[in-house]
């Protein structure tokens, strides 16, 4: 049975996403992780994802971490989605239709031949949400979170960001 719905890691990957989007510089996962208050191991198994999907590369060093693949132009909404949780579905049916009560063991013909109604309503609700996750891309979210986002978040997010970096750094070359 496939898993249904999306959900922390979904959350997690898009707003990791956007946070890469918004960063020149490569970020680590353990600040990703740190920015957001969600756990690094957790995170760490959804960028291996991601960068098995090619949407994030990793740099390697002390200074490293991920940064996109692509312009966000080019990342799709659904193609993140997938990445972390491929084949999710919003309705998972249960096949209740054969459990009336009324029906006893041998529920009739009418009731389970063809597919499940309501199974049918839900496929093409969801047909039209990948769809339309498939026409957004990570630059529409990058767009409407820059309009959202006061100038000074941006800014504190940048300088917590690069003294994180120079922290790391810092360390390493005390070592």
């Amino acid at each position: 049975m496939k898993s249904s719905l999306y959900g922390a890691a979904a959350e997690y990957a898009l707003h990791s996403l956007l946070t890469l989007a918004a960063r020149p510089d490569p970020v680590s996962v353990r600040d990703l992780a740190a920015f957001h208050g969600i756990p690094e191991r957790f995170l760490a198994k959804i960028f291996t994802r991601l960068e098995k999907a090619r949407l994030v590369k990793a740099n390697e060093g002390i200074a490293g971490g991920f940064t996109l693949a692509r312009p966000t132009e080019q990342i799709p909404v659904m193609d993140a989605l997938e990445a972390i949780g491929p084949r999710r579905t919003v309705f998972a049916c249960a096949e209740i239709r054969r459990n009336c009560i009324l029906f006893g063991d041998a529920p009739p013909a009418w009731s389970v031949s063809g597919m499940c109604l309501i199974h049918r309503f839900m496929q093409e609700a969801e047909r039209e949400l990948r769809d339309f996750l498939a026409s957004k891309s990570l630059a529409d979210l990058s767009r409407d979170f820059e309009r959202k986002a006061p100038l000074d978040f941006v800014r504190e997010s940048d300088v917590w960001f690069r003294q994180r970096k120079r922290e790391r750094t810092n360390r390493r070359e005390r070592k």
